[in-house]
């Protein structure tokens, strides 16, 4: 049974996915035929798709997280364990997605709704694929991926183990590029849907769509410090960040460059909103090259502090818009198996390869340099006008397998 309480918290009642204008609701929902059967998947507007690997069926997992991280609610702690491998070149990250800080319980379209659209709309909050019938909070005698300890005032999270392996010394001039933000195998156990890289703090970070497909914003799901809670699938209830932690860390520093907040599925360092000398030049993947916070010159993404409202204005990334550099081919990602064709990318700097102002040239070739592409990979695109600065200050010269070499001494 479900424990009980006289408090009584409600998130979110003003809650509805839409299209591109705000409340005008899309088709309902036509189910998978023939049914999703095999484990961890779910139908998702209308196509099976595996959302959950469970980590007893992956081998080699280093598991290594004490069983405190794996405390029910409300007696949980984030845990975060980060180490690399040199001799394999990877970045590994094992962790229970709990947020270092206090989740309360949610139901995000209020008590006794469902988690599909919002009634305050003329939506039917439990009528869609993936979530049909199920209303908040869960019942645990009858979802067997419901918390025990649920109480009735809201949906709570469950640690759930994962683990990511990213590559160590990422190459910007890979001929892969760009890929869907989607179409990556980083996180290797737990709810891998959408998902597109991971927090510092271990949280999975994942792409701007709800499990429907349709961008959070024009949804209007609430987002404490940018994330939530996944309704009760798979393990359970699990937190993860749509949009910056802006809880989290100073990432929105006047006058210098945003804070390391976490690493993208392609191996790529993820900074927070500024730069140096003023706000990020970013290409439809929102990324760039440029001097780093650590003095490096790198490719790398930044978080940015954007509300999309639909409609006809351009969509702009949370942290991705796909794995780069874009080179002015985002569009080229887009496919029918990712939130069924949604259009993702950013509006980028207008040139295939975006450089912030103020980079050292000497640098940037020197970075490209230590790949097997070298600089001369330039050759084949257009470059925005980056040479207006000629100075930075603490400057410095670094080349490609230098870059983690901060982050590795944290880690270990």
């Amino acid at each position: 049974m479900r424990p009980s309480t006289k408090i009584v918290v409600v998130i979110a009642t003003l809650v509805g996915c839409t299209e591109g204008r705000l409340f005008h609701f899309k088709e309902r929902s036509k189910g998978c035929d023939p049914k999703c059967t095999e484990k961890g998947e779910l139908c998702v507007r209308g196509k099976c798709r595996q959302v959950w690997t469970d980590p007893a069926e992956v081998k080699g997992l280093p598991k290594s997280l004490p069983e405190s991280c794996f405390a029910s609610w409300p007696n949980q702690t984030s845990c975060a364990e980060w180490s690399v491998n040199e001799t394999a070149g990877i970045r590994m990250l094992e962790s229970n997605s709990v947020p270092p800080f206090d989740v309360e319980p949610y139901c995000p379209f209020g008590l006794g709704q469902g988690y599909c659209e919002s009634p305050a709309f003329g939506g039917n909050s439990t009528d869609c694929d993936v979530f049909a019938g199920m209303t908040c909070p869960c019942d645990p005698d009858t979802l067997d991926a419901c918390p025990s300890n649920t109480p009735d005032y809201g949906d709570v999270i469950v640690p759930s183990y994962q683990y990511f392996e990213f590559p160590l010394y990422p190459d910007p001039t890979s001929r892969e590029a760009p890929i869907h933000m989607y179409n990556n195998s980083a996180l290797k156990t737990g709810n891998t849907y959408q998902v597109i890289g991971a927090h510092l703090t271990g949280v999975q970070l994942k792409g701007p769509a709800e499990a429907n497909g349709y961008n959070v914003d024009t949804c209007l799901i609430p987002l404490f410090c940018g994330g939530h809670v996944t309704p009760p699938v798979g393990e359970g209830p699990i937190y993860h960040f749509h949009k910056a932690a802006d809880c989290l860390d100073n990432i929105a520093a006047q006058g210098a460059h945003g804070p390391l907040v976490g690493y993208a599925a392609d191996g790529f360092q993820i900074f927070g909103f500024g730069d140096h000398y003023g706000e990020p030049v970013l290409d439809e993947c929102n990324g760039h090259f440029g001097v780093d916070a650590f003095g490096n010159v790198t490719y790398h993404y930044h978080a940015t502090a954007v509300h999309n409202r639909g409609g006809t204005m351009a969509f702009q990334p949370y942290y991705l818009g796909c794995l780069g550099p874009s080179l002015s081919r985002c569009n080229q990602t887009i496919s029918d198996d990712y939130d069924s064709g949604a259009d993702w990318c950013g509006p980028g700097c207008g040139a295939d390869v975006c450089v912030q102002p103020s980079t050292p040239k000497e640098d940037l070739l020197a970075y490209l340099e230590s790949f097997p592409s070298g600089q001369n990979w330039l050759d084949k695109y257009t470059i925005n006008n980056y040479e207006i600065h000629t100075t930075l200050n603490h400057r410095h010269h670094h080349s490609g397998p230098h870059i983690s070499k901060f982050f590795d001494q944290v880690a270990h």
